[in-house]
């Protein structure tokens, strides 16, 4: 009876990882980060002032290079002497992802970026993890274990019986 209280006791104080839904996919949060947004997008904060956004874009009109590259220029526009490293391209059976590592000033702060663009068939991810240059490495791994935790939800259907055609 004792090792059964002992052994809920326990469960009852590890933290369990935070669900975290937009409108289309959902996430699993660590402890410690919390969300700002979670509409259309995922923006979650940790307190140590690091940020993860999850981005679902709509489909390209040019090709996946071009697109992660107009996205890197985005991202850096902001930045005080910012500059990336070559992409790293990944792939798999399922997915395709291109990562950059960019570095830039916010204000008088040096910030680092790993910024993924993914690529699947269901559609296209941009993953953003931003951090203190002397920090960026703490909380890596579970930014990308966030990012690895991406699912989709299933899209209600359409309403039936909607023709765009009123009836009075």
């Amino acid at each position: 009876m004792l090792s059964l209280f002992v052994t809920i006791l326990t469960a009852l104080q590890v933290p369990q990882p935070n669900l975290v839904r937009s409108r289309t996919f959902q996430i699993v949060a660590p402890q410690g980060w919390k969300v700002r947004d979670s509409a259309s997008d995922i923006w979650l904060e940790h307190s140590t002032g690091a940020s993860l956004r999850i981005i679902r874009s709509s489909r390209p009109t040019q090709n996946f290079d071009s697109y992660a590259r107009l996205g890197v220029d985005r991202i850096m526009a902001p930045l005080g002497f910012a500059k990336f490293e070559e992409p790293r391209r990944f792939k798999d059976s399922d997915e395709e992802s291109l990562q950059y590592e960019i570095r830039g000033n916010r204000l008088s702060e040096r910030r680092r970026i790993l910024y993924r663009v993914i690529f699947r068939k269901t559609g296209i991810f941009e993953v953003v993890y931003e951090s203190s240059e002397d920090r960026f490495d703490i909380l890596l791994s579970e930014a990308q274990a966030v990012a690895s935790s991406l699912e989709l939800l299933p899209e209600p259907p359409p309403a039936r019986g909607t023709t765009g055609r009123r009836t009075r």
